[in-house]
């Protein structure tokens, strides 16, 4: 009796550290791009007409560039039958290099920017009322993209182009009801702590749903930050077919300035009979930054092409163009940008 009492308990206490014992996990994502453009800046005297026009040609060198690379560590305890602890710690690295600077004697010495923190957080679990999550956390609209394909050292970034997409916001709680037949609501609040960690400078908050079932995704967040920043974000995809899938997101943001932002996005992958998967995707925005003829537009093809599981290849091209224009007293300042990126790399998960 008391070796199958003895026997019981070491089998309890096993379980226990099993569960206890968080995952490791990560990605290494390394890309060689290269980016090149040209910036063409007229100044026009609004009285008298006369613009002068300079041209600037961007650096073309070749860059190595560490894209999300991480390393995190994620698990649960669980607390009672319906209710656990769960808890993440990841951080970004950069697996090329660390930011260098040069000394007072002009020698050149590193210094390390390595493990900054991303979604980090401990939160409660509940099988029947959600998931309630507190700490640096991503905002909630990062849920609610269906219509981003870009990946890699892209051109203008591998985000849609909108002036605010799913930043990580410090202080912050984020809930996430059951998944019922597809069906999700989210929820988030950002503290305002009137300190140097505020991410928004002001309290936060955002709600937000999503519809995720076989062929079709839809989704839908609002957020706002004081009386000075409301996004409305809506987002979606359908699969045509097994093998091809679009995608669409819209997004309009308003600075509490004369004009809103409006953003658009569109997309598409197609699978094929190879591993190779290949894809594009349009970003257009209008009123940058809630400024009156500022404009963005961005074209971006690539492909895909699955080693295994856990690597795959990646290949991409972009155009990029920019435009905006300011008037101050009586001149009148206008920048454009044209420009074209090519890359590639490969990403490995564990």
């Amino acid at each position: 009796m008391k070796k199958l009492l003895l026997a019981t308990a070491i089998a309890a206490l096993s379980v226990s550290a099993a569960n206890a014992a968080p995952t490791v996990y990560g990605k290494g994502f390394l890309t060689l791009d290269l980016n090149t453009g040209d910036t063409d800046v007229t100044v026009t005297d609004t009285v008298t007409g006369v613009s002068t026009k300079t041209s600037f040609d961007a650096d073309g060198r070749s860059q190595l560039n560490s894209n999300a690379s991480r390393i995190g560590l994620k698990g649960s305890e669980a607390l009672t039958a319906n209710t656990d602890l769960v808890y993440q710690l990841e951080y970004g690295i950069d697996i090329d290099a660390g930011d260098a600077f040069v000394d007072a004697d002009g020698g050149r010495m590193e210094k390390s920017d390595q493990f900054y923190s991303r979604d980090t957080y401990l939160g409660l679990k509940n099988a029947q009322y959600g998931t309630l999550l507190g700490g640096r956390l991503s905002a909630i609209d990062d849920y609610v993209n269906f219509a981003n394909v870009t990946q890699g050292g892209v051109l203008g970034g591998d985000v849609v182009l909108a002036s605010f997409d799913a930043p990580r916001t410090n202080n912050t709680f984020n809930y996430f009801s059951p998944n019922i037949n597809g069906m999700q609501f989210m929820a988030m609040y950002a503290m305002d702590e009137n300190n140097n960690t505020d991410t928004l400078g002001r309290d936060a908050f955002g709600v937000g749903g999503k519809y995720e079932a076989g062929p079709m995704n839809v989704g839908a967040t609002y957020i706002q930050a004081g009386d000075d920043l409301k996004v409305a974000r809506v987002s979606g995809n359908y699969a045509i077919s097994p093998v091809v899938t679009l995608g669409a997101l819209y997004q309009n943001t308003d600075f509490d300035e004369d004009d809103n932002e409006n953003a658009f996005t569109v997309s598409g992958e197609m699978k094929t009979a190879t591993p190779w998967t290949a894809y594009a995707q349009g970003d257009f925005v209008n009123n940058y930054l809630g400024a009156d003829d500022a404009e963005r537009f961005r074209a971006v093809v690539g492909g895909k092409y699955a080693f295994n599981a856990a690597t795959t290849g990646h290949l991409y091209g972009a155009y990029l163009s920019e435009e905006a224009e300011e008037t101050v007293a009586t001149t009148r300042t206008k920048v454009e940008f044209d420009g074209f990126g090519i890359g590639g790399g490969v990403e490995y998960k564990f």
